[in-house]
């Protein structure tokens, strides 16, 4: 039987830079509404927004103030329950995204804990006398002073967004109540953030404890019918054995690993320590989660996001071509696909002045003295710029709120017009996706390639198809028969792919 998020295509939305129609220069709830033809087009069944919640925007709405409140500036709630609806007509649903790790220093239940320490909230944070030397993930120590409470509080990430402590049994029961309150809005999916951050503990042998993100998870949900629901994780910490217990349990349908994304990466020195990609490796680790998932689990396709700048950019030096080797290849691994905005139309990082950026993250290690080279490639302002419907940009009639410069021909406008545009090549791999049994429950047949070459066959039941994929920008040769052709890029026949050529076909 067919799974209900597999043969789902959720499309990845930063509401902030898809579309403004009340011309202040951010995006809104109105113009993703203006946007869901489009969305229907392209062959989109799920719209997963990044938070629109009230939030004091330290962390562009990843430190919420409220949970069950619409920010005034993307809209209203009588907005957001209007974009549900329309999207649900078109046969499309909305992922909510659910940051359960920490909240705003804003948000109620942190002014009740801090200025009452033996309330009901007043455990609900984690709090010291004295701090340690756990450093956050934006730099410099994850504990701040409180002058109110006298004591420190722990944050992983900014001072502004301090940590929820998952021990305490009322942080799960709020959760839950956020959970069903979106559910009866009509919300179907929740993309959790940083979720295998709620399992922390201050042990200098084992960060994380699964069994508390586990525990965490049921008890959040305990009271919404989860079949109903797409539940995505973000667990860069998980191993693939401890996905796969989530995932067989229910608690989780999908979970994003960030392998792939390190594969710029200093091994071991963090994001901002570059090296040069190796098509070798984004191999290596493609098989090597296709295989950890085999089974019973289930992978996260997904190349770009809101915080994962453009690897069109980072790995392929802008070129075309091997954007649309890549979405051959994403749309035809197993797994649920993530399109990240812009992804289809082959956006870039764009370029934007050292004085413009924005990102708390960024902003912090430029202070520290770190490598403007770095911060073109990796910093998540890169992944934010507003999305290209036309050559002039059609974002907003104003002056956008980040302003980057973006490839002026790669937008929706000029490549809808074009028969053999990245954007209509999106289009047809998802319709011959989804018209595919194997390519929606089909198992992984690898086939032995050269080393920048990656070919693997679908197969389910008498339905099977074959994948021929060149990583790099030489020609390579192989000994794999293709049948008849059902689309591909690039130069190919039998016995060679040109360069970033991919192909999908039959296998007989």
């Amino acid at each position: 039987m067919l799974l209900k998020h597999r043969n789902q295509v959720v499309y990845h939305l930063y509401p902030k830079s898809f579309q403004d129609t009340n011309g202040d220069g951010i995006g809104d709830l109105n113009g993703i509404r203006t946007r869901l033809d489009y969305l229907h087009w392209l062959g989109v069944d799920m719209i997963w927004l990044c938070p629109v919640y009230t939030s004091p925007g330290y962390d562009h709405g990843y430190d919420v103030a409220d949970y069950t409140s619409i920010d005034p500036v993307y809209g209203s709630m009588d907005e957001m329950e209007a974009l549900i609806d329309e999207a649900n007509h078109y046969g499309m649903t909305i992922m909510m995204d659910i940051v359960a790790n920490h909240t705003s220093h804003c948000h109620e239940w942190f002014i009740a804990s801090e200025s009452d320490p033996g309330g009901p909230h007043g455990d609900t944070y984690i709090w010291r006398n004295e701090p340690t030397e756990v450093e956050s993930f934006f730099g410099g120590s994850a504990w701040t002073f409180s002058s109110v409470r006298q004591q420190y509080y722990f944050h992983s990430f900014a001072k502004e967004q301090p940590d929820l402590n998952w021990k305490q049994p009322i942080v799960a029961k709020e959760f839950a109540h956020v959970l069903s309150f979106w559910t009866e809005k009509g919300v179907r999916g929740f993309r959790f953030d940083v979720i295998d951050l709620i399992g922390k503990q201050f042990h200098p042998h084992r960060w994380l404890d699964f069994e508390r993100v586990q525990k965490g998870l049921r008890e959040m949900m305990v009271s919404i019918d989860r079949s109903n629901l797409l539940l995505v994780g973000e667990a860069g910490g998980l191993s693939p054995s401890e996905i796969r217990r989530l995932q067989e349990e229910g608690l989780l349908d999908v979970v994003f690993n960030f392998e792939n994304c390190a594969l710029d990466e200093q091994v071991g020195k963090g994001k901002w320590h570059l090296r040069s990609f190796n098509p070798r490796e984004l191999k290596r680790t493609i098989r090597k989660w296709q295989d950890e998932m085999k089974e019973e689990g289930w992978n996260s396709l997904f190349w770009n996001n809101h915080d994962q700048p453009r690897v069109i950019t980072r790995w392929y030096d802008n070129d075309l071509n091997a954007a649309k080797m890549l979405a051959l290849l994403q749309l035809t691994l197993r797994g649920t696909p993530f399109i990240y905005q812009g992804d289809e139309i082959g956006m870039t990082n764009g370029n934007i002045q050292r004085s413009e950026y924005q990102d708390i993250e960024t902003l912090r290690y430029l202070e520290q003295g770190g490598s403007i080279q770095s911060v073109q490639l990796k910093g998540r302002d890169h992944a934010r710029l507003p999305m290209m419907w036309t050559r002039d940009g059609g974002f907003s009639v104003e002056t956008p709120w980040i302003r980057g410069m973006n490839t002026h021909d790669r937008n929706v406008h000029d490549q809808q017009g074009n028969a053999n545009s990245l954007l209509q090549l999106y289009r047809q791999l998802l319709s011959i996706r989804k018209a595919t049994p194997a390519l929606l429950e089909g198992e992984m047949r690898w086939h032995e390639t050269p080393s920048t070459m990656i070919a693997f066959d679908r197969v389910f039941g008498e339905n099977a198809v074959r994948i021929l994929v060149n990583l790099s920008n030489h020609s390579v040769q192989h000994h794999i028969k293709m049948g008849k052709i059902l689309t591909g890029v690039g130069d190919y026949h039998d016995g060679e792919l040109g360069p970033y050529a991919a192909v999908l076909c039959y296998t007989f």
